[in-house]
């Protein structure tokens, strides 16, 4: 008898356990989930308006020139102002002619020490130049035009296909006369060991 009453009594008090620890949430109210209604956005800074005055003359600056005389060297400038505030119309007149004659003048001098030059059918004149190499590749045929370029030569790369391979070939020149092209030939082929060639060039 006394061992079952032991039992119930430890039996009620695990039940007792239980509900104190149940009930409590069962009985406990919600609390309502309350949303933030204050505004995150920060306050309208606080701007001062900035007047922008109208841009102004700044003072002990030279005005810059008339855009028809902008571009014009100082001497004729200067030339020019003399011309139009010491002489007259008559005396500008003068001064034209004689500057007209002259430069009449020189132009006939120079023309008449010009060599005449044949020309070909295209109406331009024959010239020659000298081909000093010829390379398979593009690279190497730049290095010799650098070289001939640094000894002040007029060296160029002129860049063919033949036969479905790339020939990059240099050339000196042009030259006017095909005499100073045979001599400089016979100077490449002394100083770069090679058989170079003089041919007509081609623009």
């Amino acid at each position: 008898m006394r061992y079952t009453l032991k039992h119930r009594l430890i039996g009620a008090a695990v039940l007792a356990a239980i509900a104190v620890l149940l009930l409590p949430s069962f009985f406990k109210e919600k609390k309502e989930y309350q949303v933030n209604t204050k505004s995150q956005v920060p306050a309208r800074p606080n701007i001062v308006a900035e007047e922008f005055k109208a841009p102004q003359p700044v003072p002990n600056i030279e005005a810059a020139p008339a855009p028809e005389t902008m571009f014009v060297p100082p001497e004729a400038a200067q030339q020019q102002a003399t011309v139009e505030s010491s002489a007259s119309s008559s005396s500008v007149a003068a001064v034209k002619t004689s500057a007209s004659t002259k430069v009449a003048a020189v132009s006939a001098t120079q023309v008449s020490s010009v060599s005449a030059m044949p020309l070909n059918h295209q109406g331009i004149p024959d010239a020659w130049v000298v081909q000093v190499g010829s390379f398979t590749t593009k690279e190497a045929a730049n290095k010799l035009r650098d070289d001939l370029q640094a000894d002040g030569q007029k060296a160029y790369v002129r860049t063919t296909t033949t036969n479905g391979n790339s020939i990059s070939r240099v050339y000196i020149g042009p030259k006017l006369d095909k005499n100073q092209a045979v001599a400089l030939k016979e100077e490449m082929d002394k100083r770069l060991k090679v058989k170079s060639m003089v041919m007509r060039f081609q623009p």
